[in-house]
C-alpha cells in the first residue's frame, strides 16, 4: 500500500502542533490531539523520576511540567527534522536543552510519534544519553 501524501502531511502538521503545545508550556489545552489511551514512553534511566510511561494527555503535560520545574532554566527544544514513514509514523530529530545544578546541557533525541485516526496514540522519546554535551552559548 502506498503512503498517502495528504495523510503524511496531516500527521506532520499534528506533530508540529504538539511541538507548539510544548513550547507554550501547554498554555492552551489541546487534548483533542491525543487518543484517549495515548502513552508517552520516555527512555532515560538517568532521570529515574521521569523514565517510563506517561499515560493520557494529563500524563504528557505533567511530564513536561516536571521537566521544566526540575531544570534550572526550564526545558527548551529545537527541532531539526520531521520525517513521515507510511501513514502512521513520524520521526522527529530534536535537541533538548535543560540545566541541572547550574550546568546547561544539550541532549539530542529521536521521538517516534504514532498517529492513528488523526490523533497521536503513542510516542517514544529516546535521548542520546551517552553523548550529552555542555551547552555552548551562542556568540553573536
Amino acid at each position: 500500500m502506498t503512503p498517502s501524501p495528504s495523510v503524511q502531511q496531516a500527521n506532520l502538521d499534528l506533530v508540529v502542533r504538539v511541538g507548539t503545545l510544548i513550547h507554550t508550556s501547554f498554555a492552551d489545552s489541546h487534548e483533542e490531539l491525543f487518543a484517549d489511551d495515548f502513552v508517552f514512553h520516555y527512555v532515560n534511566p538517568r532521570l529515574a523520576g521521569l523514565h517510563g510511561d506517561h499515560r493520557g494527555y494529563d500524563g504528557f503535560r505533567s511530564f513536561f511540567e516536571r521537566l521544566h520545574q526540575d531544570s534550572d532554566t526550564g526545558f527548551h527544544n529545537a527541532p531539526h527534522s520531521l520525517t513521515p514513514y507510511g501513514d502512521e509514523l513520524v520521526v522527529a530529530f530534536v535537541t533538548n536543552t535543560v540545566s541541572f545544578g547550574g550546568t546547561e546541557i544539550d541532549v539530542d533525541a529521536i521521538v517516534v510519534w504514532r498517529i492513528v485516526d488523526g490523533r497521536i496514540s503513542e510516542a517514544w522519546d529516546i535521548p542520546a544519553i551517552n553523548t550529552v554535551r555542555s551547552h555552548q552559548p551562542r556568540t553573536e
